[in-house]
C-alpha cells in the first residue's frame, strides 16, 4: 500500500510532464504503432484476449503485452505477439524495480497504451509509457486511484456486467482504428512441444492408440471447485459409455492420485501434475474430450479445437466461457441460481449463492452435457 501511494504520488507530480512528452510524440507519429496492452489477469483471460491481439496485428500494429509472467506462456509462439513484458518479473519488484519498469515503458516508444480491465495500480502504470494515444476501461466501480489517472486517458470504455468479453476486445479494436475479427481464440504448439506429446502419452498406461479425456480436477480457485468425486463419477460414465481412457490433471499430485485411487481402473487412467503449462497444453490437443470447472486449462483445450464441457457454477456464462456449439457444452446450474462471480468483479469470499450453484451442478447434469458432445 504503502509502495503504491508513493509511486501514485510521482505518478501525479510527473503527469504535466508525461502528457507534454505524449503530445509531443503525436507531432511525429511512427510508421507502424507500437501498441502496450497491459492485462494482469490469469491464463484463461490471456487466451480469450488473443482475438484483439490478431485484430491489431492485421491492422500493421506491433503488439506488446504487459503481463504477469505465469501467464506468458499463453503468448509464445504467437505472431500477432511482437514482445511480452513480465510485470512480476524480478526485475521490475520492489520500489527500484516498479521506476526501472517505468523507465522500460517510456522508452519503449509506444504509439498506444490500452488497459483492457480496470485495475487501480494499472490505472496509473497505463501512463507510464507516455503514449499519444491512452484507453482506459472502467468497471461498475473506480477507486479514487481509478478516478484521479482516468482523467488522464484519451479514450475511455465502461465494460458493464453481462458483457461478451469478446464484445467488449472488439469495441476496443474500434477505438483504435482497428477492424473487428472473427471469435477464434488461439494458442500455437511447437514442434518440440507436439513430440513432448507423443512420447508422453506413450508412456501411460493407456492401451496403444487409445483416445482419452482430459479432467481438470480444480479450478486454483477454491470458490470455483467442484467435488473430485463427482469428477470420478463423471470419469466411469466417459469410460464404460464411449470407451475412452480418462486422465487427470491438476499441479497437485496428491489430488490426482486421490482421483485415481477413487476410480480404480489403472488401465484406463493416468494423471499429469507436474508439467509446464506448455507441454500440458500439447498433450490437451491430444484429448477427445476436456471436462473442468470454468478455469484457464478449459480455455486451452478450446482454443486447442477440443470439445470441452464446461462446468459454469457460479461464473456469469454469457462474458467469458466459449460460445455454445458442436464442440462447446456449458453446464449451467439450475434455477433459481444466478451468476456471482464476473470478470470484472470476480469472487473473493464464500458467497451462498457460489456455494449452491456448485452443489446443486449434478454429475447427472455434466454427463448429460458429455452425451450431448459425444454420443
Amino acid at each position: 500500500m504503502i509502495r503504491a501511494f508513493l509511486l501514485g504520488t510521482l505518478t501525479t507530480l510527473s503527469l504535466p510532464w508525461l502528457l507534454l512528452i505524449a503530445w509531443m510524440r503525436s507531432l511525429f507519429p511512427s510508421i507502424q504503432r507500437n501498441v502496450l496492452i497491459i492485462q494482469a489477469a490469469k491464463i484463461g483471460d490471456l487466451v480469450c484476449m488473443t482475438p484483439l491481439f490478431r485484430a491489431l496485428h492485421e491492422h500493421g500494429d506491433r503488439v506488446t503485452v504487459l503481463c504477469l509472467k505465469r501467464t506468458a506462456d499463453v503468448l509464445i509462439d504467437n505472431p500477432c505477439v511482437a514482445a511480452v513484458i513480465p510485470i512480476d518479473d524480478p526485475e521490475y519488484r520492489g520500489w527500484r524495480g516498479s521506476l526501472r519498469l517505468w523507465y522500460t515503458l517510456f522508452f519503449g516508444q509506444f504509439s498506444v497504451s490500452l488497459v483492457p480491465f480496470p485495475g487501480s495500480s494499472l490505472s496509473m502504470v497505463g501512463l507510464w509509457s507516455a503514449s499519444p494515444l491512452r484507453i482506459y476501461t472502467r468497471g461498475r466501480m473506480m477507486s479514487r486511484m481509478e478516478r484521479w489517472f482516468r482523467s488522464c486517458y484519451t479514450e475511455h470504455l465502461h465494460y458493464q456486467r453481462h458483457t461478451r468479453t469478446f464484445t467488449h476486445y472488439m469495441a476496443l479494436a474500434r477505438l483504435i482504428g482497428a477492424a473487428p475479427v472473427l471469435y477464434r481464440h488461439e494458442w500455437y504448439v511447437s514442434q518440440e512441444e507436439e513430440a513432448f506429446a507423443a512420447h508422453w502419452i506413450k508412456q501411460q498406461s493407456f492401451a496403444p492408440d487409445q483416445k482419452f479425456a482430459a479432467i481438470a480436477l480444480r479450478a486454483g480457485n477454491a470458490l470455483k471447485e467442484w467435488p473430485i468425486e463427482r469428477f470420478v463419477a463423471v470419469a466411469r460414465h466417459i469410460i464404460s459409455h464411449y470407451s475412452l481412457s480418462v486422465l487427470f490433471i491438476d499441479t497437485n499430485q496428491t489430488i490426482t492420485a486421490k482421483a485415481i485411487a477413487l476410480l480404480a481402473d489403472p488401465s484406463h487412467s493416468a494423471q499429469a501434475f507436474d508439467l509446464s503449462l506448455r507441454h500440458l497444453a500439447a498433450i490437451i490437443k491430444h484429448a477427445s474430450l476436456f471436462v473442468s470447472v470454468d478455469t484457464g486449462p478449459l480455455y486451452i483445450a478450446h482454443a486447442l479445437g477440443v470439445p470441452v464441457v464446461d462446468i459454469i457454477g457460479p461464473v456469469d456464462s454469457i462474458e467469458q466461457p466459449p460460445i455454445p456449439d458442436e464442440r462447446v457444452a456449458l453446464v449451467l446450474p439450475p434455477p433459481p441460481c444466478a451468476p456471482s462471480s464476473f470478470v470484472a468483479d470476480t469472487l473473493r469470499t464464500s458467497t451462498p449463492e457460489q456455494q449452491a450453484a456448485l452443489e446443486s451442478t449434478t454429475v447427472e447434469m455434466v454427463t448429460e452435457a458429455i452425451d450431448g458432445i459425444l454420443g
